[in-house]
């Protein structure tokens, strides 16, 4: 006997044929200006969350625009007002989830502070600023002697393997301007360098200095060997000596996944492992490549970190600007080639559009997971418009860069069934492996409009995003960080189911499967006579979804949509 939501097989709608081209010169030939983007968005989006738009409503406003990851920067705020903000994303998250009637998983990544070197202060106090000429020459001490009494001519800089620089090497110090401030190295001393001034700038007390060329030292971590097992003089201590209350403040708030800024190789990623233990194994890390270094130890980094954060502005400080755009395909590419997420920074700019729908419409052919989209909400249009309303235009420029990712998403070629990944020609050891591609493939033949997978940890649904299958993927799971966690991958919409549990399996299963239909019905997802697939897992506690079935949508048990 059919389920409620099955319709008999001699009324299924013919199929229509794939209009898959046989290369990419024809496949942009072939597309259509006048037609409709995607009607699901893939792609995820991230906005940073600060005391700009802490309040929940501003926060609920994002959501709907489509904000799907919410970035907070506990590096640049005080734990008290970190909590506050969370709460804030908290309520605004239950504030909208109560609008819907249903869950609203937003997933919360914040940063760790990762390896920092700072100049001392200034001779005239802590709110003196010095200018730094361009073409001047500077010396750059680790005298101690001038900790407190740095001038334009000599700083001093908390690093101690300061003098193992090189000539025509370089460094970077943050400006109170625009720009960063560039100094060359032109010779090296004893206890200081001295350094020529390319980009001038302002300068106040403990300015953040990064330098390039120089790789960090990090002691090979086991994952057997313990924090206290490894010596607190070693130079990978004095960088992270911070790192362990922050980390245990994001386990104890829940949070969804930690951001390494300038992670340089795997060993960075195995400490950040050690100091979340067993408490904190669930929470996902990801490593920010923000120099060479990072850039060419990227095999090992990916092999050990959940994701790739990639900001290429600040990648631009340590590689030439007219490489930029080959490490982001480089890095997209190997993310996609591992079936890891790959989030990458963006800039909304209001008053130059084109350039910011150019760019996201790159990013988001070239594979990546999640958008970072920079809001600006001191925009210089408020001098000139006194009723200008920053958090309305933050709003719209969310919805605008969704527009624009689902465009994008429409023109993507695939050139094989399996997208960009050849799963089918390497042998397939994990039955879930097996599994996910066998049910992509069906539901390729079957051109079935989503995806249902019953899943616990998550696990099955990311491997269905890395074949990247063309329809939808419909996450129903009981465990909330998991339905949080999967907005970092493309591709995947989650459902929090939290009804009764059944003590019959198959009851359990076609509730699961009937909240899920019911949220595509919602959201126009299926319409009667639709195929679906539905991934799962035979009996209870089997370990591994085992069961793909083949399915139709029926007209009745409508939903009624207001």
């Amino acid at each position: 006997m059919a389920l409620p939501w099955h319709i008999p097989l001699e009324s299924l709608p013919k199929f229509k044929k794939s209009g898959v081209k046989e290369s990419l010169l024809k496949h942009y030939c072939s597309c259509n200006i006048h037609e409709n983007p995607c009607e699901e968005l893939k792609t995820g989006l991230m906005c940073d969350i600060g005391y700009s738009n802490r309040d929940s409503s501003t926060i609920q406003k994002l959501i709907a625009a489509g904000m799907t990851v919410a970035h907070l920067n506990i590096r640049e705020l005080e734990p008290e007002a970190c909590g506050q903000i969370i709460q804030s994303i908290r309520q605004a998250v239950y504030n909208y989830s109560t609008e819907l009637q249903y869950v609203h998983p937003l997933a919360l990544i914040v940063d760790v502070r990762g390896p920092d070197i700072v100049s001392g202060d200034l001779k005239g106090g802590p709110h003196t600023t010095v200018e730094i000429m361009q073409n001047e020459t500077i010396r750059l001490t680790t005298d101690t002697t001038w900790r407190e009494c740095g001038t334009a001519d000599c700083l001093y800089i908390g690093y101690d393997h300061l003098t193992d620089l090189h000539v025509n090497d370089i460094v970077f110090i943050d400006s109170l301007t625009a720009n960063k401030i560039k100094l060359i190295v032109s010779e090296v001393g004893d206890d200081s360098i001295e350094c020529s001034v390319v980009t001038g700038g302002t300068i106040g007390p403990k300015m953040a200095v990064q330098i390039s060329q120089v790789p960090r030292e990090i002691t090979n971590l086991n994952k057997n060997d313990s924090l206290e097992s490894v010596s607190h003089s070693d130079i990978s201590q004095q960088n992270f000596e911070q790192l362990e209350e922050q980390i245990k403040w994001a386990v104890s708030s829940d949070i969804d996944a930690v951001l390494l800024p300038n992670a340089q190789s795997g060993n960075d990623i195995r400490h950040i492992r050690n100091i979340l233990s067993n408490k904190g194994n669930h929470i996902l890390v990801f490593a920010s490549i923000d120099t060479v270094q990072g850039l060419d130890n990227i095999d090992d980094i990916l092999t050990e970190a959940d994701g790739i954060y990639l900001d290429r502005s600040v990648l631009s400080t340590d590689l030439p600007v007219e490489k930029i755009f080959i490490a982001q395909k480089i890095i997209m590419a190997k993310c996609n080639n591992l079936g890891k997420p790959c989030i990458s920074k963006a800039v909304i700019n209001e008053q130059i559009p084109t350039l910011c729908v150019s760019d996201i419409a790159n990013l988001v052919l070239d594979g990546v997971d999640v958008i970072s989209l920079e809001l600006h909400y001191d925009s210089p249009l408020r001098k000139f418009a006194p009723a200008y309303d920053a958090v309305r235009m933050a709003e719209h420029c969310l919805a605008a860069a969704a527009v624009v990712c689902r465009h994008a998403e429409r023109i993507i070629w695939k050139p094989h069934i399996y997208g960009n990944f050849e799963l089918m020609q390497s042998p397939l050891e994990e039955p879930t492996k097996a599994i996910c591609v066998g049910a992509v493939e069906l539901a390729l033949r079957s051109q079935a409009v989503i995806i249902i997978c019953l899943t616990n940890s998550g696990r099955t649904a990311k491997i269905l995003s890395h074949v990247k299958p063309p329809c939808p993927i419909i996450a129903v799971t009981r465990t909330c960080h998991t339905s949080r966690q999967l907005r970092f991958f493309k591709g995947i919409r989650t459902i929090h189911y939290f009804e009764e549990a059944k003590s019959a399996w198959d009851s359990e299963v076609e509730n699961r499967v009937r909240a899920a239909l019911d949220y595509c019905k919602i959201k126009r997802l299926v319409e009667a006579g639709d195929a679906y697939i539905v991934v799962a897992g035979s009996r209870r506690n089997v370990g591994y979804c085992d069961s793909v079935r083949l399915l139709y949508a029926s007209v009745r048990n409508r939903i009624s949509i207001q």
